[in-house]
């Protein structure tokens, strides 16, 4: 299934390993498409997400929020796993206090667990 697919970007999911796989650019235009895959992701099984960002050639601050906000409000256990991602999108996680951990898994800082808009 793809949620969107137009000059700027497409969003596709996969079941196996759970996840989605992100190319092109998001921005403002269409971060709510982004939003949506995201919650599908989160609501369709337990298990661990994936998001393939090989293929992302821009992210905007927002959007990379957005990925963040997801992973710390997944269950204890469950984690978001960044695999590739792009070395814009680390530098703009390093920035923002965040990181990957060596098996690509998103280090989700304990403050954010409470409160995900940081």
């Amino acid at each position: 299934m793809t949620f969107e697919r137009n000059g700027q970007a497409q969003i596709m999911h996969i079941l196996h390993p759970l996840g989605l796989r992100v190319t092109g650019e998001i921005d403002r235009s269409n971060r709510r498409v982004l939003a949506r895959a995201l919650r599908w992701a989160t609501r369709i099984d337990d298990q661990d997400i994936r998001l393939d960002l090989g293929g992302l050639s821009f992210i905007d601050a927002a959007g990379l929020r957005l990925i963040l906000a997801t992973a710390a409000g997944l269950r204890p256990g469950r984690e978001l796993i960044l695999d590739p991602a792009p070395p814009a999108v680390r530098e703009l996680l390093a920035r923002l206090g965040w990181g990957l951990t060596a098996g690509q898994r998103l280090y989700v800082p304990q403050a954010s667990r409470q409160d995900p808009a940081q």
